[in-house]
């Protein structure tokens, strides 16, 4: 659609109005339409209508080959023009009148006040790939910015973007990391989710979201999987899901195929969403293959989360991903590559919690599997050139806390990178002994009195033998405690029991809880689980709880 010129028999072309107050009125218009409108506006519109402002975006939220979809909002509705073209020339333009959302917002915190906006997504069809575009949105009396955007190439063997997530609450630490990214000319970013604080309030979205993504967002697409904060409310779909597309979508970029995941509206069930994920990945023929979703399926740290278990590792592996890059905890964490179930083919898999975008943090130690682990806001740049995969990890000072180079040959990952790698059963043996609940004393323990521990686990199928020894730690002087028991576990795995007889030296006591929730014992006391498999040693370590009186 080309945008119209003004007709020639117009006032404003042939000059055939000569009184001095219609002069007035001429000059005004030719005014207004030098600083940009959608074409002549008479005077008294100004009186009797409000002119519509762009309260949020423009935001890229798809660019592919031969389209684009863009976002924004108004304050009022009214036709709404996207003009675009290349080379400078905004010679097409698309028409949206906005879908009305109504919202109540508090003044000083105190009075609540009603607003209504109109969210405007439009595609821009019949693109050219690897070109530039410029466009700009206008309404009534007032336009945006132009802005450019660059559609995918054909055929690239390069590409450089960002990964991060978790920005919601602190927009001024996640406005000092976007501005860290608009220096590093990137083709798209992805977020790993939890954009607000609470998605279902529809007044966070401005200052959480929109603002602190100013001058990045107009000419970088950002692709998202859907965080938990975003709600169920539909906030999240309205603002940013463009028509025809839904909450889990792939893209590529050259040697790069990119599925984002939504893992955590109501309703979905996890081995559908895998199942997504794994026909996805299977189907694509990519040098690379990355997925994003919210809620990670290994997770040492914060949340402690293991969406999908015990099948999503293997899942992943056997679909031939590469890079699981998710958010969550809010911290920094790298694993080593995870190898496939012993005996099986498939991919070593890396897994990169990056849920350092904003959110307060969560404290991560590092232990065996990581090959890097921190407490500290930051973003992920990759960069791709063919088989060649460089990653940086940088923190809100600009500075890189971890880097990875790895590359592959035939597709399969250099024998440098896999020889770091870690087995797949003793990763989901650390989860399992991490969640396994270890039930708490029914009453205070007694001076001299001996009390019994009982653990019950269940272990996932193993593929090879384990051993696992229980075990308790204290002060000295504070309880007599037994020989540690060792346990065998078969490849088959299944339940493990174990049971510990100790004796306290001295008076044990329960802390108070206003809610009467267990609490641990003091003088503390703790059981150990030291396990081997394969050539893993590890140890995850409980305190000893017992059930709190109230206050």
């Amino acid at each position: 659609m080309s945008i119209s010129e003004p007709r020639k028999n117009s006032p404003v072309s042939t000059g055939l109005l000569t009184s001095p107050a219609v002069y007035l009125i001429v000059a005004s218009v030719v005014f207004i339409m030098g600083v940009g409108s959608c074409g002549v506006i008479p005077l008294f519109a100004k009186a009797q209508k409000a002119r519509a402002r762009i309260t949020k975006g423009p935001v890229l939220l798809r660019v592919y080959q031969d389209r684009a979809a863009v976002m924004w909002e108004t304050d009022t509705q009214e036709p709404v023009r996207l003009y675009y073209g290349k080379d400078g020339k905004l010679d097409k333009y698309v028409e949206s009148r906005g879908r009305k959302v109504q919202y109540e917002a508090k003044i000083d915190g105190k009075r609540a006040v009603k607003k209504t906006v109109f969210i405007h997504k439009v595609w821009l069809d019949d693109l050219e790939a690897g070109q530039d575009y410029s466009y700009r949105v206008a309404c009534s009396q007032r336009q945006s910015k132009t802005y450019q955007l660059r559609t995918v190439p054909v055929s690239t063997d390069e590409v450089r973007f960002i990964v991060y997530g978790d920005s919601r609450t602190h927009p001024k630490t996640h406005r000092k990391l976007v501005e860290l990214m608009i220096r590093k000319n990137v083709d798209f970013v992805v977020h790993a989710g939890d954009l607000v604080s609470s998605g279902d309030r529809y007044e966070q979205w401005g200052p959480q979201f929109f603002q602190p993504l100013k001058g990045l967002t107009e000419s970088v697409p950002i692709y998202i999987a859907k965080g938990n904060h975003e709600g169920n409310g539909g906030n999240y779909e309205k603002l940013l899901i463009p028509g025809g597309e839904g909450n889990s979508f792939s893209f590529d970029y050259g040697p790069v195929h990119y599925f984002c995941v939504d893992n955590v509206s109501r309703g979905l069930k996890a081995d559908k969403q895998l199942g997504l994920i794994a026909a996805d990945a299977k189907d694509s023929q990519a040098m690379w293959k990355f997925v994003s979703y919210h809620v990670p399926s290994v997770n040492f740290g914060g949340h402690w989360s293991k969406w999908g278990y015990p099948d999503a590792l293997a899942t992943l592996a056997k679909a031939g991903v590469d890079l699981v890059v998710v958010g969550h905890s809010h911290q920094y964490e790298r694993f080593r590559p995870v190898a496939p179930p012993s005996g099986t083919d498939g991919n070593y898999v890396t897994y990169i919690t990056t849920g350092g975008g904003g959110a307060s943090l969560s404290g991560v130690a590092p232990i065996l599997y990581h090959a890097s682990a921190k407490k500290i806001h930051h973003f992920c740049l990759f960069s791709i050139n063919g088989n060649k995969l460089t990653m940086e990890a940088i923190d809100i000072d600009g500075k890189v806390i971890d880097r990875i180079e790895i590359d592959k040959t035939k597709g399969r990952l250099n024998k440098q990178y896999l020889g770091t790698a870690v087995p797949m059963e003793a990763i989901r043996f650390h989860q399992e002994l991490h969640s396994a609940s270890l039930k708490p004393l029914s009453a205070r323990p007694q001076k001299g009195q001996p009390f019994t521990i009982a653990c019950t686990l269940s272990i996932p199928e193993l593929n090879e033998a384990a051993k696992i020894t229980f075990s308790l730690r204290c002060d000295k002087g504070t309880y007599e405690l037994p020989e540690p028991k060792v346990v065998t576990i078969p490849k088959e795995a299944g339940t493990v029991e174990a049971k510990l007889t100790v004796t306290p030296l001295v008076e044990v006591k329960v802390p108070k809880d206003s809610r009467g929730r267990a609490k641990p014992i003091v003088p503390a006391l703790w059981i150990d689980y030291h396990y081997g498999i394969g050539r893993v040693k590890e140890t995850i370590s409980k305190p000893i709880m017992a059930k709190a009186k109230r206050n």
